[in-house]
């Protein structure tokens, strides 16, 4: 079906004015995305002994290829599913905020006795999760900043790929230079899920156009409402330069520190909700495994 589509399109809508702030959104976000992936499994994989190490990466490297072409071929399926988008959206909150609680956690675990390394299989499980979801990530990303233009989420997606080969082996050496990087790169991710959350909340919700002084900020087209795309743009850009000025500057790290601190705790405490809630959920099933076992 994707072949068919590209056999019979018509690219000239990737090439306007308004495109090329899609495309330069996409280049950065994917980008980030796919630098989060490769940070992730070499994280996951860093409590292995080194032969296995090397082993878990190369597969966790093989398995987000595979899983982001997958999501590159369901892509027409997920934007036309405004389910699958609110559920990638929220995905996309919890993943920036379950970042910031754990690593309060980490924070309060030092000084205590290390922690008790994964097993290989368990490590290979939770990497190929993680490429499961970051893949379906890369398209609900796209589908956030070019909803209307199929063709733009296909080159969002495409865009993530080429990232994550090009940066697979630099992006580690880039984050031990720049610890504060990673929580950067998860700002942007929560950022890009909100968009999508609040554009699905007015598709559903409100269904009219806002302006402030006569400038559109939402604006309604085919059918759907878009936040205007050089405010996405933006947001990314003020994200990154004001992280930055917050490392770097230390009367700027001072200044915004408390506020700083009330949002990492807020999304600590949203994380740790939804987490609670989940184990609540999957809780009957694991007692049942566990009973099942000890019958055996």
């Amino acid at each position: 079906m994707l072949f068919d589509m590209l056999a019979q399109a018509d690219f000239s809508s990737i090439f306007t004015r308004e495109a090329l702030y899609v495309v330069a959104a996409l280049v950065v976000i994917e980008g980030l995305l796919s630098v989060d992936n490769a940070l992730a499994i070499a994280a996951l994989a860093s409590q292995l002994d080194e032969k296995n190490r090397k082993l878990a990466v190369t597969i966790g490297y093989a398995g987000a290829y595979g899983f982001r072409i997958l999501a590159l071929l369901l892509a027409s399926y997920i934007i036309h599913n405004h389910w699958l988008m609110a559920f990638g959206a929220g995905y996309l909150i919890w993943l920036m905020c379950n970042h910031f609680s754990e690593n309060l956690e980490d924070e309060a675990y030092e000084g205590t006795e290390p922690r008790a390394p994964q097993s290989f299989a368990k490590t290979i499980a939770m990497i190929a999760l993680l490429d499961l979801s970051l893949s379906f990530d890369n398209v609900v990303a796209a589908v956030a900043f070019a909803r209307t233009n199929i063709y733009l989420v296909y080159l969002g997606v495409t865009i993530g790929i080429i990232t994550l080969r090009l940066v697979a082996g630099y992006c580690i050496k880039l984050l031990a230079k720049h610890p504060w990087l990673e929580h950067t790169a998860f700002l942007l991710v929560g950022f890009v899920g909100t968009l999508l959350c609040v554009e699905l909340y007015w598709d559903l919700v409100v269904q009219q156009e806002l302006s402030v002084f006569n400038y559109k900020i939402i604006h309604e087209d085919s059918h759907s409402f878009h936040i205007q795309k050089p405010l996405k743009f933006g947001g990314i850009f003020l994200i990154l330069l004001g992280h930055l000025a917050y490392e770097k500057f230390p009367v700027v790290q001072t200044v915004f520190r408390p506020i700083a601190m009330f949002f990492r705790y807020m999304f600590a405490l949203f994380a740790r909700t939804i987490n609670s809630l989940l184990y609540v959920l999957i809780w009957p099933i694991r007692m049942l495994i566990q009973s099942k076992r000890k019958t055996e």
